[in-house]
């Protein structure tokens, strides 16, 4: 039997209050998330379990690429940003259930309509939307404003930072296949590891890049502004209404 609405939310409201101190503790509350999410009558197709479910794929491989110390350089640098990325989602969520605080905009959409008759790969877009374009950025300070002496290089950081997209990479066509995006579902006129299904996986290489790049920049550009009280109430401003108006392209 499903769970009811307020039910689920109450199930949710709990694993949203974690505050994982190690990525293997994000990598298990993201699959309970997922699974919880699912839950409902829509099942897998939940826009929160959509998304948590990919989140924590990419997880996983991060942190089984962190510790076989092959794609990353820099020390603890990838860990300590994974933790601060994974609790801005959980404190969405989080603020968006306990209804004492507001959610960001760009995760409204996502939370709200979750169970709104979607493609799975819209969800997926929207949480990847909200994360990125607007978390990741704020990630990046929170690590670097919790380490005044540098984890190390700048330089060495970004290198790791890009490395991320190899992951994504690597999992672009199954995570295309998984969400169903357009292109998957068209049979013989699209095969897999066909034209049409190697230019979809590089157009989304692309934007992963793309705005991943932009996260990047605009954390270096406010960085230096960080003893400044309030320094980051104008990019929140402005990343959550540029990232809620992509979002309501897709939900």
């Amino acid at each position: 039997m499903s769970d009811t609405l307020d039910e689920n939310n109450r199930k949710l409201e709990v694993l949203a209050a974690t505050r994982p101190a190690r990525v293997e503790e994000v990598v298990e509350v993201l699959a309970e998330l997922a699974t919880t999410a699912a839950q409902l009558d829509r099942g897998e197709a939940d826009g929160i379990a959509c998304f948590s479910r990919l989140y924590h794929r990419i997880t996983a491989d991060v942190l089984d690429e962190y510790e076989k110390g092959r794609l990353f350089h820099c020390g603890r640098f990838v860990y300590e940003l994974d933790l601060a990325f994974a609790q801005r989602y959980l404190d969405a969520l989080h603020d968006w259930l306990d209804e004492g605080s507001d959610a960001p905009a760009c995760w409204q959409l996502l939370f709200e309509r979750r169970q709104e008759d979607h493609e799975e790969w819209r969800f997926a877009v929207t949480g990847v939307n909200a994360h990125v374009n607007f978390d990741l950025a704020f990630a990046l300070l929170d690590v670097w404003e919790a380490n005044e002496t540098p984890l190390t290089t700048t330089a060495d950081q970004y290198a790791d930072y890009l490395a991320i997209n190899t992951i994504f990479h690597n999992r672009m066509d199954e995570l295309c296949e998984d969400n169903e995006v357009p292109w998957t579902q068209w049979g013989p006129i699209a095969p897999d590891e066909g034209i049409i299904d190697r230019i979809g996986n590089l157009v989304g290489d692309v934007l992963v890049r793309g705005t991943r790049d932009f996260a990047w920049t605009h954390a270096e550009r406010w960085y230096p502004h960080r003893t400044r009280r309030g320094y980051r109430a104008g990019p929140t401003a402005m990343l959550d209404f540029t990232a809620t108006k992509i979002a309501q392209i897709f939900i």
